[in-house]
């Protein structure tokens, strides 16, 4: 019976000792804590990629029930910095070289403000995100058609992608990846 009753101890306490680890996001705020999401700039881009992002924040936001409408304060803020483009692999066509694939890349940083005079907090710094399409070489030759179909198609993802890893950076979560493109431009 003692037996028992010291393995009926020791179970207690390893479940209360479990249930409560003490882990938090580092820099998350309380729970309760909800944003508005606002675009503030956009440069070097055009306004559908910064919409993209501003969905992306949204979509993470809403996720962890953080999603106020509209764009009053506290909020996030948005800065969308550039977007580019980078050839992925070469092959000939009709003696020339063309790219087999095409990355489109995105730059952008997010803050969170409490009012229109307060301080920037939480500023995610400048990230990137892309996202690498292949370019129909059906013919022999890229097909020209593609340019106007899937390169904004790329950027959008890629922009949508980047807002849920900036809205993730807001709220202090960790990365949920160890993407070489996730990184701090300097």
């Amino acid at each position: 019976m003692t037996w028992l009753r010291g393995t009926r101890a020791g179970v207690l306490s390893a479940a209360l000792c479990s249930i409560s680890c003490g882990y938090h996001a580092l820099r998350a705020g309380h729970p309760s804590d909800a944003w508005h999401v606002a675009i503030v700039r956009v440069v070097g881009t055009d306004v559908l990629a910064a919409e993209e992002v501003a969905g992306g924040v949204r979509d993470e936001l809403a996720m962890a029930g953080r999603l106020l409408p509209g764009e009053s304060w506290p909020r996030v803020e948005i800065e969308v910095m550039r977007s580019d483009e980078s050839s992925e692999g070469a092959i000939a066509a009709g003696g020339e070289p063309k790219a087999r694939g095409l990355g489109e890349g995105i730059v952008a940083r997010a803050w969170l403000s409490r009012d229109p005079d307060a301080e920037r907090e939480r500023d995610t710094a400048d990230r990137r995100a892309e996202v690498t399409a292949a370019v129909d070489t059906g013919g022999g030759a890229p097909d020209p058609r593609w340019a106007s179909n899937h390169r904004s198609s790329a950027l959008r993802a890629a922009a949508r992608q980047l807002g849920r890893r900036l809205a993730r950076a807001i709220e202090g979560l960790p990365a949920l990846t160890d993407d070489p493109l996730e990184r701090t431009i300097p």
